[in-house]
């Protein structure tokens, strides 16, 4: 089976060459308010553990917690209480240690420092939000938002997703590119793909690859098979589907890669196929 990122680097890498910054003002605010952070070396310790580029944690956690250091940058709940999400952790006693264990959930620690092209923080970001924007042909404003690659829809808490919703918050692209041009010594390891040509008409995103596809029909498994918390099911491959899926591959001790493949499934069947 293809990996996803391999199916998706030639999409994200016309998509960075085409992005505008739309909202240029409101970016800037936003890029030198994380750049004071930068200097005050809140994010040091946790990048220099886990090889995560400091624009990546401080794009991420600017989009997930507002950059309030008191909260998880894993999804935002308080630092001292445990996590509502499996796998369950918390609480923790600084942010870093809250940082790191944040990373290592998601795979980011394995990346590893000198591996970060632009398009590897376009697919690690997306699939911590999740893919349910790509499989409605829509730009996820998670990466695009302030940018010319999205325009509207979001998944909102209470109506599920709404296509006429703008997303309010900033993209973490466009956060990212105005920190490294303000600050050129925080450039990823890879140079941003960039055009001289005009940008051409941005197309719809490509689906989502084999192994993030049939979102309802994992989400249903998983909540048969005991998932904790259960899954909405809203055919939205997210970071809760993710997590549960992860969980599950841990215990059935196959790879756990938060990938649905055919030897996740095979996994899965058989354990729905056993007698109760």
């Amino acid at each position: 089976m293809q990996h996803p990122f391999d199916a998706l680097k030639a999409d994200y890498t016309a998509l960075l060459a085409q992005m505008r910054i739309t909202r240029l003002a409101e970016v800037d605010e936003t890029a030198n308010r994380l750049l004071g952070y930068v200097d005050a070396g809140h994010y040091d310790a946790g990048c220099k553990a886990t090889g995560v580029p400091i624009i990546i944690a401080a794009a991420s956690f600017e989009r997930e917690a507002g950059s309030k250091f008191n909260l998880n940058p894993a999804q935002g709940w308080p630092l001292d209480s445990k996590s509502k999400d499996v796998p369950y952790n918390g609480p923790f006693h600084d942010w870093t240690s809250a940082q790191i264990a944040a990373y290592e959930i998601d795979g980011l620690d394995k990346v590893g420092a000198a591996n970060w092209y632009w398009e590897t923080g376009c697919y690690e970001e997306e699939g911590f939000n999740g893919w349910g924007y790509r499989a409605r042909g829509v730009h996820t404003p998670y990466l695009w938002a302030g940018t010319n690659i999205y325009t509207k829809g979001k998944y909102t808490s209470d109506r599920g997703y709404d296509p006429n919703v703008v997303d309010e918050q900033l993209g973490v692209i466009p956060m990212m590119l105005r920190m490294v041009q303000i600050r050129p010594a925080l450039a990823l390891p890879f140079p941003y793909p960039s055009t001289a040509a005009p940008p051409a008409a941005i197309n719809p995103p490509a689906p989502p690859p084999v192994g993030l596809q049939n979102a309802e029909m994992l989400q249903n498994a998983l909540n048969e098979l005991g998932a904790d918390p259960k899954l909405a099911v809203d055919g939205n491959f997210g970071r809760q589907t993710r997590r549960a899926l992860i969980a599950f591959q841990q215990k059935a001790g196959i790879v756990a890669d938060g990938l649905a493949g055919p030897q996740t499934w095979a996994a899965i069947n058989a354990k729905i196929a056993m007698p109760k």
